[in-house]
């Protein structure tokens, strides 16, 4: 059994660490700070990704990026995870890959260039707006189009280049619309999170995104591979915890000794160390799995890494604070947030829910619902 990676991978790894301790890092503080970088900043790294030949890696072939395997996908997203500051790499949703005809020119492409960002509003404000059965977002047919009724909660607030991928119950079901975020009857408000605000949003019909009732079903087919990514995005928000958690118990003496030499520490980053490593070849096995068997049944083992790295994470975030919660100074970023920064822990506990049902579901040869988006 060979575990070593190609050179051509490792080769990825180390340049994107590199970049990302040079470039990434230093802006950790201020974006902890703040919530958000600055247009400058956010186009700086962009460029500086752009420019080292990293830009789309992960994009399929067919729509012009690098279609990278996805093994190696997996350890860029690992990488990513090491930091706070959201890294574009032009990868997009697959849901954007059902475009058609104009919504190719006007969404799709400028969203590979990087020059457009799609914004998933899909869950709504509250626990209740987790599930897509749940979702109460309407939307009326016109004329020549729908009129959206309704509130999203949201991963960021969108710019003026930004436009949203919004979820409404239509007249044929569930259904996915492309709305730019300068169109009336949309605003963005903020009660602890983002929220968008759809009130009488006339959007036209051409702006449908793929089949009217079929919005669940829109990039269904890449969803596994995406868990997988995601689960290795997760390694490596574990691995950047052992690092915070070890630094501190080195370096910060109470009573007369460092935290280090405390037992109940100790247990701690081992267990967290454990933890780490059996979730990343967790990752990589299914990964392998993606890899050599394409056309395989992928949906129940990526669901196990969906769930299996969800819930290290929550442990890893748990320890890490009752290490920096002891006798010393609370640490400068707080290890939730550093969750939070990549997903709220409600759609965090939609995802690993879904991931369980799946999972029981196959072992008691059950039928199983599409996940919703995310």
């Amino acid at each position: 059994m060979d575990f070593t990676f190609p050179s051509d991978t490792l080769m990825l790894r180390d340049m994107l660490r590199r970049f990302l301790l040079k470039e990434a890092r230093p802006l950790e503080m201020k974006y902890f700070q703040t919530g958000e970088l600055d247009r400058q900043e956010q186009a700086r790294l962009r460029q500086a990704v752009q420019q080292l030949g990293l830009w789309g890696l992960m994009v399929p072939e067919e729509f012009g990026g690098g279609g990278l395997d996805t093994v190696t996908a997996c350890v860029i997203e690992e990488e990513l995870g090491t930091t706070f500051v959201p890294v574009e790499m032009g990868e997009i949703s697959p849901i954007l890959y059902a475009c058609q005809g104009e919504q190719v020119t006007r969404f799709l492409e400028p969203a590979l260039e990087g020059s457009r960002r799609a914004i998933m509003a899909a869950r709504e404000p509250g626990l209740e707006g987790l599930e897509p059965e749940s979702w109460g977002t309407t939307a009326v047919p016109t004329g020549d189009g729908f009129v959206l009724h309704g509130r999203k909660a949201l991963s960021m607030a969108p710019t003026g280049e930004d436009f949203l991928v919004v979820f409404a119950k239509a007249p044929q079901g569930l259904s996915a619309f492309l709305v730019d975020s300068e169109s009336a009857g949309l605003s963005i408000a903020r009660d602890g999170q983002v929220l968008l605000k759809l009130e009488g949003c006339h959007i036209n019909q051409a702006d449908t995104l793929g089949e009217p009732g079929q919005a669940l079903h829109l990039g269904a087919g890449e969803a596994p591979r995406a868990w997988i990514r995601t689960g290795a995005r997760y390694v490596g928000m574990g691995e950047r915890l052992i690092e915070m958690a070890a630094e501190h118990a080195r370096t910060w003496v109470s009573l007369g000794a460092e935290l280090s030499v405390r037992p109940a520490v100790r247990r701690m980053l081992a267990e967290m160390r454990v933890d780490v490593e059996s979730a990343r070849w967790l990752v990589y096995h299914t990964a392998w799995l993606a890899d050599t068997n394409p056309a395989g049944g992928l949906r129940i083992p990526a669901a196990q890494v969906r769930l299996a790295t969800g819930e290290m994470l929550r442990r890893a975030v748990d320890r890490t604070t009752m290490i920096f919660s002891g006798p010393g100074p609370s640490p400068q970023i707080d290890p939730h947030w550093l969750v939070r920064s990549l997903v709220s822990p409600q759609t965090l506990e939609a995802a690993l829910e879904f991931a369980r049902q799946a999972i029981a579901a196959e072992l008691l040869e059950l039928e199983t619902v599409e996940s919703g988006p995310g």
